[in-house]
């Protein structure tokens, strides 16, 4: 990844993570684990984790993607990417070697 995706992937982050404050209390504590800008800028990955309902968190914030594309617009205006959110399944397979070790 060069090095203006990666700022711009810092620029999202700081845009989502007063909102996943917002995420439904069932969800728990919800984090931005990892923010993937493609190289074109067309779009941006953002992995989610919580504690509780990892998917209600990121239906929840699907409801929010135009007012965040809006956001992310205002301060980069060249090219605003589509964002995505995904479950980060690294965390729940983390769980599960740490349960079958055990």
């Amino acid at each position: 990844m060069s090095k203006r995706p990666k700022m711009l992937a810092s620029v999202i982050r700081d845009i989502i993570s007063p909102v996943l404050r917002e995420c439904p209390q069932e969800c728990g504590i919800v984090s931005m684990t990892e923010v993937d800008v493609s190289d074109d800028f067309s779009h941006a990955t953002i992995y989610i984790s919580s504690f509780k309902e990892t998917e209600v968190a990121i239906k929840y914030l699907k409801k929010r993607i135009p007012f965040l594309q809006r956001q992310v617009g205002a301060i980069n205006r060249s090219r605003v990417p589509a964002l995505r959110f995904k479950a980060d399944e690294r965390t729940e397979r983390g769980n599960r070697i740490d349960e079958l070790l055990r």
